[in-house]
């Protein structure tokens, strides 16, 4: 059975916490984001852009998810040059 002594934070867990807040940043921190990647920079500014406020409360697998698609300088990395595609993106099979 569950017991909630401090219901703010229960709710507070709930909905998570601001990615811009010191405890958004730990946890983040915490799950083996490096939130001063350059990668990591530009998916928070992506996603804000995207979403407006909304990103302000997202959570930790869709950050790891969207900064899989970015190297260490925050280089879009294309997924089918990394599956072997030329770079003009005409795949030869030999």
């Amino acid at each position: 059975m569950l017991m909630v002594r401090d219901v703010s934070d229960f709710i507070r867990q709930m909905q998570g916490e601001s990615v811009k807040s010191k405890a958004g940043i730990k946890k983040l921190q915490d799950t083996g984001i490096d939130t001063n990647s350059k990668a990591y920079k530009v998916v928070i500014s992506s996603m804000e852009q995207s979403a407006g406020n909304g990103i302000a409360y997202t959570n930790p697998q869709a950050i790891k998810n969207r900064m899989m698609s970015y190297d260490s300088n925050g280089n879009w990395i294309n997924p089918a040059i990394a599956m072997g595609a030329k770079s003009n993106g005409k795949v030869f099979i030999e």
